[in-house]
């Protein structure tokens, strides 16, 4: 089944990538490689954490890694289809 944007609002999609964010951080390898991959650095990581865009790529990030997914899930009480309804609320689809 597909996720829908319609099951979730923005504060609520917001909250869920802030915590992706959050548990990304907590795993060095992980943030490394988040930011090797953005081309983004620390300061600018907390100078985004508000940016809807850039929570977006939070979403697009950890739902990239099955095992990332499911870890963050598991941590954080979300189901896969909570991050991608919050990742289509932010961003719309990936291409």
């Amino acid at each position: 089944m597909a996720a829908s944007a319609d099951k979730i609002n923005e504060r609520e999609a917001a909250f869920i990538a802030i915590k992706a964010l959050a548990h990304i951080s907590h795993s060095e390898q992980e943030l490394v490689k988040f930011l090797n991959l953005t081309g983004i650095s620390p300061a600018d990581v907390i100078r985004l954490k508000e940016n809807l865009s850039f929570l977006a790529g939070v979403l697009d990030f950890i739902s990239r890694d099955e095992s990332l997914l499911l870890s963050f899930c598991a941590d954080e009480d979300f189901t896969a289809d909570q991050v991608e309804s919050a990742r289509l609320r932010l961003g719309g689809p990936s291409e």
